[in-house]
């Protein structure tokens, strides 16, 4: 099986000169030429990752180039007015054996959206141009019926599938492959089995996690890590670590996952100066994991550079991403724990409106934090159950503002 393969230098400048050309061309525009070299133009600080299938990856969280879905999340951005979001996290179970400490779900109210409820909700998305999406749980393996189901709606679509691989068998990662899942990611929080094991509440769940990607990555998926380092643990250098054992594991990804104050960690106060630290620290091993010198090495997506001013900022609430909990609450993100409509209780365009009426504009500052204190107080004062119900949600977020506007964003002159 061929593999992928890192690019950088000149093949990669000369690759994002000729996607340019093809975007004029398609949109027959020199205007959205202008728009889309500003947009694609932040992922050049980025490796590019060449597929088997002669595709190409400019960023994790994009189609892949020259696909359909590429070119309908550029529509999404450039043409659409208002713009749409090109992605979603959706949990379709929440259904796990793990018992992680950080869960962003762990408070979530118990029930699923039915399954009649998910597929129809999943036709829905695609059809609005929703392209990149990320299927979770809980654990969606042992919910293989449901999770079947909703990857047939958007086969053949940027489609990646967060699992730890428990109840993985040899059928379920054919029939992943079949229905042309993009990659798998599955948590991975140390380099050490001992230590990972006991952050998951579940013996053997590294080495589980390991050989799961193995046999996915020899299915012909992609394959990557989700890691969570604690701020001490990235100050103290924790991320070279992970990326070697990444690299051994052959993987093309590692999504590090800054801590945040949601789920079983709402109202965790974290120290400023230590995550201002750790912050400095991901960004640059962002920028060493993609460039020349690291060529040969996984790509290391740190959501602190990617969320920074000089990228693409917090782009929650429908700017380019929201999440859809299990139970079916339209969430700005996962880590931000309030609800604009239950899809059980009301469309999705009712709950969608509501949600870009709070979030406007792309933004720098980070909602998971600057405004966790509220939802943890509101959260508190209701009984702790999550996400907060769009009653409360309504009040909360009135008086939250839009922050400062994404400088990208500013120069596209797309948000008005």
């Amino acid at each position: 099986m061929k593999k992928s393969k890192f690019i950088t230098g000149i093949p990669k400048a000369l690759f994002y000169l000729r996607m340019s050309l093809v975007c004029a061309w398609r949109f027959r525009s020199f205007r959205v030429l202008r728009k889309a070299a500003e947009f694609t133009g932040i992922f050049f600080k980025h490796k590019l990752l060449r597929l088997p299938s002669g595709e190409f990856k400019l960023d994790f969280y994009m189609p892949r180039y020259p696909s359909e879905a590429f070119f309908r999340a550029m529509e999404n951005k450039l043409i659409c007015s208002p713009p749409r979001p090109v992605s979603v996290v959706l949990s379709m179970t929440r259904a796990c054996s793990y018992r992680c400490p950080h869960c962003y779900q762990s408070c979530d109210r118990t029930d699923e959206l039915p399954l009649a409820r998910l597929v129809e909700t999943v036709r829905e998305l695609r059809d609005f141009g929703v392209v990149a999406w990320a299927v979770e749980g809980g654990e969606p393996l042992l919910k293989f019926e449901r999770l079947d189901a909703v990857l047939s709606e958007i086969a053949g679509l940027e489609v990646w599938v967060n699992s730890t691989g428990f109840s993985a068998t040899p059928e379920k990662i054919a029939r992943l492959a079949e229905l042309n899942v993009t990659g798998i990611m599955t948590s991975i929080h140390s380099v050490d089995e001992a230590e990972h094991d006991r952050f998951t509440g579940m013996p053997g769940s590294w080495r589980r996690a390991l050989a799961f990607l193995g046999d996915c990555r020899a299915a012909g998926m992609l394959t990557g890590f989700n890691t969570v380092l604690s701020d001490e643990a990235v100050v103290e250098g924790g991320i070279d670590p992970i990326m070697k054992l990444a690299g051994e594991q052959e993987c093309d990804y590692i999504q590090l996952i800054h801590p945040k104050p949601s789920g079983k960690w709402l109202g965790r106060r974290l120290d400023s100066a230590i995550s201002r630290e750790a912050v400095a620290v991901a960004c640059a091993a962002q920028v060493r994991y993609n460039s020349a010198r690291e060529k040969h090495a996984p790509i290391l997506t740190a959501q602190v550079f990617e969320e920074s001013p000089e990228m693409l900022g917090c782009c929650c609430g429908g700017i380019d991403r929201f999440y859809i909990g299990a139970a079916g609450d339209v969430q700005p993100c996962e880590f931000v724990n309030i609800s604009f409509g239950n899809l059980s209780e009301v469309p999705f365009e009712t709950a969608y409106e509501r949600m870009r009426r709070a979030f406007p504009l792309p933004c720098c500052e980070w909602i998971c934090r600057t405004r966790a204190e509220e939802i943890a107080e509101a959260a508190a004062a209701s009984g702790g159950t999550l996400p907060l119900p769009w009653a409360q949600t309504e009040k909360l977020v009135a008086d939250w503002g839009t922050g400062t506007p994404t400088p990208v964003y500013q120069r596209m002159e797309i948000y008005r």
